[in-house]
């Protein structure tokens, strides 16, 4: 089975993710709250109101990079992130430890479930492209408020090379820097449902064009 190389952790369980390109990171707007109290300004704000629309992501612009936000589940607070032959990078909800602790009566049935979900890309619906200029992705909580260390740490990730970091806010890392090396990727997104009950596997994974 697969290892993954990294987890992403936030401190509820709410999983809002964005991506884009790391050296766009200096150019994130963090929330602040407004004068009133009652609202919050900044990129998250941007990013709500396009999720309230109904749709699983929204597209966003940070600086010159244009990127994506989307929440893969609200049950884990964490994602783990994996390299499959078939996709540079594939985001999966809730991670398997949730899996084995939820569902400990089916763990022999996990890795026949997380194959399915990881190698999913045929299947899975595509949502949009993203062009990594540099090279290297940001995928971080959409909170995380030191998004700017991003841009100073991937311009000294070696190839291929993958970093997290945090911003001193609950347990674990809340973003990740990964080099995929420049170009566009297509994003998509499936859901594989376990065969025991109604729970799914959650992944959006990044597919270079075809």
């Amino acid at each position: 089975m697969t290892a993954p190389i990294a987890t992403l952790v936030s401190p509820t369980s709410s999983l809002i993710i964005v991506v884009f390109d790391a050296a766009a990171a200096t150019d994130w707007v963090p929330t602040k709250p407004a004068a009133n109290k009652a609202q919050f300004t900044g990129h998250p704000a941007e990013v709500m109101r396009g999720l309230a629309k109904g749709d699983d992501e929204t597209r966003v612009d940070v600086g010159s990079s244009s990127g994506f936000a989307f929440e893969l589940e609200g049950k884990s607070g964490r994602i783990e992130v994996y390299r499959t032959t078939d996709a540079p990078l594939v985001l999966v909800a809730p991670p398997r430890t949730w899996w084995a602790e939820h569902h400990a009566a089916h763990t022999g049935e996990l890795d026949a479930l997380f194959a399915g979900a990881l190698g999913a890309g045929a299947e899975a619906t595509e949502v949009g492209e993203i062009e990594l200029t540099s090279g290297k992705l940001l995928a971080a909580y959409m909170w995380l408020k030191k998004m700017g260390a991003a841009r100073e740490l991937a311009a000294s990730l070696p190839s291929g090379g993958v970093a997290t970091f945090g911003d001193g806010y609950g347990d674990g890392d809340g973003a990740l820097i990964v080099d995929l090396g420049a170009g566009r990727y297509r994003l998509a997104r499936q859901e594989t449902a376990a065969p025991w009950d109604d729970e799914q596997v959650l992944v959006t994974m990044f597919l270079t064009p075809a």
